[in-house]
């Protein structure tokens, strides 16, 4: 009887550390996904400023004209 108490009692801890796991991993997906939306966005503004650069020699040439 004892013994078999003991390997219920072994059997509920690895549950628990598996779900932990499961919460850890699911912890990490959110933060990696922040950062790559974060780099997407930063990129994007660096292009828009570059492009607004080169259309700003187009419009004095125009005005020199």
């Amino acid at each position: 009887m004892q013994q078999q108490h003991k390997q219920q009692q072994h059997q509920q801890q690895q549950h628990q550390q598996q779900h932990q796991q499961q919460q850890q991993q699911h912890q990490q997906q959110q933060q990696q996904q922040q950062k790559q939306q974060q780099q997407q966005h930063q990129q994007q503004q660096k292009q828009q400023q570059q492009q607004q650069q080169q259309q700003s020699p187009h419009v004095a040439q125009e005005e020199a004209q």
